[in-house]
């Protein structure tokens, strides 16, 4: 029997490759870390109040949030491989951990007030977002993508 955390691995690993053939993929610039610290995804230049912006890509996650070091970590190669709305999304729930905490479920919803607020994220782009979380079980670090679906959708 396969161990929940591989099963966990092997799910975002092929969700991860989902939206390789799509057009919106395959038009869109590169992620990009500009001089002024800002990085760039779908066309925008974002910051994170005073939170420093990195590129790596060795990360094993499309991004991830240090706020104790007010760092915030994106992979430019595995976020170009999602949509413009989700690469947004990943940035802003990386962003929403330095406003609200270790909640992966306030970090959504601190994402997607932005994304409404900012004009990037409709119904639509909810949809992208929901299926990039794929059928992920809850783990250790973050709830089920049932869980994070339902609560995005409230």
């Amino acid at each position: 029997m396969l161990s929940r955390p591989f099963v966990a691995a092997a799910s975002a690993a092929v969700l991860m490759y989902w939206n390789l053939g799509s057009d919106e993929v395959r038009a869109a610039p590169p992620v990009t870390l500009e001089p002024d610290g800002s990085i760039q995804i779908a066309a925008r230049k974002l910051r994170c109040g005073d939170v420093r912006n990195v590129l790596d890509t060795r990360l094993l996650n499309l991004g991830i949030s240090v706020p104790d070091a007010k760092l915030l970590v994106i992979n430019p190669t595995l976020v170009a491989r999602q949509p413009g709305t989700v690469r947004l999304f990943v940035f802003h729930h990386e962003c929403g951990h330095h406003h609200v905490g270790a909640s992966e479920l306030s970090a959504d919803c601190w994402a997607v007030r932005r994304g409404v607020r900012d004009g990037w994220l409709d119904g639509a782009g909810l949809g992208q977002i929901c299926k990039s979380f794929g059928n992920a079980p809850a783990s250790p670090t973050h709830p089920s993508a049932t869980q994070r679906c339902s609560n995005l959708n409230r």
